[in-house]
């Protein structure tokens, strides 16, 4: 649910000058003139009055330090309320009706995975409001915050939902602790909650900044900018924008302040893309300020150069902070730029996947972010088990989560080919069905249980019994790229999509336009996308190449990389003298220059891999460490006992 802006007006300006009037009152001001509504600035010094109040937008203002504060600002910090409460204060003296205000919540079934802390008690703060008075923070600042002191004297930060609702607490070292050499530490003996510090002390109607680190969010309150939040985690992690997408929907406008560092500004470029960044806007402290900063840690014989938001309150003071968050820069429209502005491209720093096969790797490099990838091959060619295994698999054993699209394969026949790939020989066993009966694998439940836990939670499948469009489809992914975090694509296949052959004029338009549509997707958002395409000659007698596949000749045009896939029965093996089932071929690579290159592949039918000649065939995968152990023949769940697998390469 999002509160509308216009109804907050609405309520600020039924309440008008009472409002201003409240505000001066509770907070004291100086030199109050009730009939001109001017005062001596509250949050500088100053001898004459620059606080005025701007009717039109229903707030104070300072003309000498800009800051601003109105009756929803004032709720919220001066009588510790949720924006959620504030609202509800306003709303009911000004009799405005929000349908379904009270309702402004989110059922226990949400946070179902997670424990609960209990919340800390000790009423000294001593130790605390001592080390951060020297970090630039007042204990006013901390009692908004409602920053804590543990018995052994650490910094509590209490991280609540936007109804005030404990859902975890984290610590930072600063006396004897249980986690004595942690700088910062999670709650004690409880699951954490990645919940935003400060989400529930923010105005949906303002912009939002998000900081870092949780001394950076108070840093920012210091300086005069309430609505901040900071992030649970490391920059590295991005977890929280999952978890608070229902929070994070209802701003208009984010500010982004990352450290000057590289996973600052990793934590910057990501979140915007995700949060999105037509409403993103990026922090960035000029060379003045960095020098100053610099300047400030030289004094006390520390070369710190960071320029976040802490940093910059001690070493500048809390005017620049403020200066700094106002005139956060807008994220450049990618359209039209000077050549000297591109970044090089350099393979070593782009984010690469591997493909499994060490031969393939050495060739490719692996799978490259802002890549769209064509798979062909004839139909029982291997295709969707090296794509499966390949595109998927490596990707979410190395923490990349993938979305898949299979237009053949139903969501249960691909999670059985998932899990058998990822189990491998040590952990399948092959059923005895009887005689003249087709052979059967399956995943032990040991295996089974480990792989889930492991991995379910990285695979997002297009699950939609509707047919698929290309515009659904697109749109999904954009959704699970921003909400999850989803870079790396498999769509398997071109043909299972409902093209619009009416609005293109023909097939072949239709198709060029979807390739033109996964290309800019995967340019834009810094993604791989793997796309099958059947080839055009059904018969085995002519060799296959980039212009084989079936469908418009932009098709291979426009790709940055196309393989094809094949299996070799027992003739052709004999006739090339070569013992590998099949292959996989690079026939064009725009990135490394390869083409025309083919690689040996062995094909194990119990765990379905594929592999080349210098990969082990009993691979583990990052979930096996080795703990399950096996005695003796291996029993199903039933308790009958089962075949071996052997120890040889089957063919297809």
């Amino acid at each position: 649910m999002i509160i509308p802006q216009d109804l907050i007006n609405e309520a600020k300006a039924k309440m008008g000058r009472e409002a201003a009037i409240e505000i001066a009152r509770d907070l004291g001001f100086e030199q109050f003139d009730e009939r001109n509504l001017k005062a001596l600035c509250y949050w500088h010094k100053e001898d004459t009055p620059s606080l005025s109040w701007y009717e039109k937008k229903n707030y104070w203002k300072c003309f000498g330090c800009n800051f601003k504060y109105d009756i929803i600002d004032h709720y919220m910090s001066f009588r510790n309320l949720s924006f959620v409460e504030a609202a509800k204060l306003l709303f009911e003296k000004t009799n405005t009706i929000l349908e379904g205000l009270n309702n402004y919540e989110y059922s226990d079934n949400y946070f179902r995975n997670y424990k609960y802390p209990k919340e800390e008690t000790n009423t000294d703060r001593g130790k605390v409001e001592e080390y951060l008075a020297k970090r630039g923070i007042s204990s006013k600042t901390l009692d908004y915050a409602g920053v804590k002191q543990d018995k052994y004297g650490n910094i509590v930060f209490e991280h609540r939902d936007i109804n005030g609702r404990l859902l975890c607490t984290k610590y930072r070292n600063l006396g004897s602790s249980i986690k004595k050499t942690a700088k910062t530490w999670w709650q004690k003996y409880s699951s954490t909650c990645p919940i935003l510090y400060g989400i529930n002390k923010v105005d949906t109607t303002k912009p939002l900044l998000i900081v870092e680190g949780h001394i950076d969010r108070l840093s920012c309150i210091e300086a005069g900018y309430f609505n901040t939040v900071s992030i649970p985690h490391g920059a590295e992690s991005l977890g929280w924008i999952d978890f608070n997408w229902h929070y994070l929907e209802d701003f208009e406008s984010i500010i982004l302040w990352g450290d000057n560092d590289s996973p600052g500004e990793k934590f910057v470029k990501e979140a915007s893309i995700r949060l999105g960044e037509h409403r993103c806007r990026i922090v960035k402290p000029n060379a003045e300020v960095e020098n100053k900063v610099k300047k400030f840690w030289n004094k006390y014989g520390k070369n710190i150069d960071k320029t976040d938001a802490n940093n910059v309150l001690v070493a500048c003071g809390k005017q620049t902070v403020l200066d700094l968050i106002n005139n956060a820069e807008e994220i450049p429209i990618p359209d039209v730029i000077r050549l000297m502005e591109c970044e090089e491209f350099d393979i070593k720093e782009a984010t690469v996947l591997p493909t499994g096969i060490k031969e393939l790797d050495s060739h490719i490099f692996g799978y490259i972010e802002g890549s769209l990838n064509i798979w062909t091959g004839r139909t029982g060619g291997g295709k969707s088990t090296f794509i499966i295994q390949s595109c998927l698999n490596e990707a979410i054993n190395v923490g990349e989560p993938t979305f898949i699209y299979s237009g053949e394969l139903t969501k249960e026949q691909l999670k059985n080919w998932i899990i058998l790939q990822l189990a491998g020989r040590d952990h399948i066993i092959q059923w005895d069905n009887g005689v003249n009966k087709p052979k059967t694998y399956t995943v032990t439940h040991l295996a089974k249980e480990k792989i889930e836990k492991k991995y379910m939670d990285y695979i997002y499948i297009y699950d939609s019994y509707l047919v698929a469009t290309p515009e659904k489809v697109i749109s999904t992914m954009e959704y699970v790229r921003k909400r999850y975090g989803v870079r790396n694509f498999v769509i398997d296949n071109l043909m299972c999509f409902d093209l619009d052959i009416a609005k293109h004029g023909n097939e072949w338009n239709a198709q060029k336009n979807l390739i033109i549509q996964f290309l800019q997707f995967a340019i834009r958002y810094n993604s791989i996308i793997h796309l099958v395409a059947h080839p055009r000659k059904p018969d085995g007698t002519v060799a296959l190449d980039e212009y084989s596949i079936l469908g418009s000749s932009n098709i291979p045009n426009l790709a940055h990389r196309i393989f094809i896939l094949g299996r070799m029965d027992e003739e052709e093996r004999g006739k090339k003298k070569v013992d590998h089932h099949a292959y996989v071929g690079i026939l064009k690579d725009r990135v490394m220059g390869v083409s025309k290159k083919y690689i040996g592949l062995y094909y194990d039918e119990a765990s379905r891999r594929l592999r080349g000649q210098e990969d082990n065939k009993y691979k583990r995968y990052s979930w096996d460490d080795g703990s399950i152990i096996y005695k003796g023949e291996k029993f199903g769940d039933n308790g009958i006992l089962v075949q071996s697998l052997g120890d040889e390469d089957s063919p297809f």
